[in-house]
């Protein structure tokens, strides 16, 4: 699911987003135990965090949608969306104030476990200590 290509779609379309600080992998692909029906985990550091949430079409970007859902976890809100393809990826919604250091237990748990970073414009992870 983690393709080159798809990797360079993500990249990009945070590079095009200039209210997108920063878009990590999380997750099973970011500890690089992910199997063939894992689900993929990303975090979108936004200021743009409750339209995105209202408005979710960001997600169409990626693929043909079959249906999405909309999770709450604390800080993070996530827009989860299966593809007709199988994919089923969860975009996990954050203010850029979840990298705040010292981080809170909730980012720090989901940073300890690991994390890859596709964008960070504003170097919020560059010497990030856990």
């Amino acid at each position: 699911m983690l393709t080159d290509l798809f990797l360079a779609q993500l990249k990009q379309w945070a590079a095009e987003d200039p209210e997108i600080t920063a878009l990590l992998v999380v997750g099973s692909y970011a500890r690089g135990t992910n199997k063939a029906d894992s689900d993929l985990d990303l975090v979108i550091l936004t200021s743009r965090k409750a339209d995105m949430v209202k408005g979710p079409s960001f997600v169409a970007r990626f693929g043909d949608v079959e249906r999405q859902q909309t999770e709450e976890y604390g800080a993070c809100t996530s827009v989860r969306a299966w593809y007709r393809d199988g994919r089923e990826i969860e975009f996990g919604l954050v203010e850029p104030s979840w990298a705040s250091v010292p981080l809170d237990s909730g980012t720090h748990r989901v940073l300890s476990d690991g994390y890859l970073v596709l964008a960070d414009k504003e170097g919020l992870f560059t010497d990030l200590k856990l």
